[in-house]
């Protein structure tokens, strides 16, 4: 015969339930102890440029302005991760049917991030949390851009 309460509850049953509510007290503890942060407001644009990547003989990439104004290249060993990007967005062109072509955006936000989209969908990728490294390529691509709109009248 099993131990009862004074209640006629079984004895078991009450430190079930009572476990139960102390560890649904531990956890929202825990999860109260690590805080949440507020959505962060929206960082502005620095500027935006909208980029093909052409392959060349030799295996590199080539930048180019929409308008068709060079950049620069990306070697073999630099265009790995670029070539790795282009091919996740390749397949969502696929799907919408949007030229294989058509330029990427190359944006850089005011608090020095960067970001890799296509315009004509919705993937975005944000290109520092890929490693400082790869990163570093595409602000040179994206400098190039900043450059030539310097020099440009107006």
């Amino acid at each position: 015969m099993s131990a009862t309460t004074a209640g006629g509850m079984p004895r078991h049953a009450l430190v079930g339930a009572l476990m139960l509510v102390v560890g649904a007290i531990l956890l929202a503890a825990f999860g109260r102890s690590l805080g949440t942060e507020p959505p962060a407001a929206p960082v502005a644009v620095v500027a935006s440029y909208d980029v093909r990547f052409i392959d060349q003989p030799d295996g590199s990439l080539a930048a180019v302005l929409a308008d068709g104004r060079p950049l620069g290249t990306l070697s073999v060993a630099e265009s790995g991760f670029t070539r790795g990007m282009m091919r996740g967005f390749a397949r969502g062109r696929r799907q919408v049917g949007i030229a294989a072509d058509a330029p990427y955006r190359l944006t850089r936000l005011a608090d020095g991030r960067f970001i890799m989209e296509d315009p004509g969908q919705t993937m975005r990728v944000e290109l520092d949390v890929f490693g400082s490294a790869n990163a570093a390529i595409l602000a040179r691509i994206w400098r190039a851009g900043d450059a030539l709109d310097a020099r440009s009248p107006g």
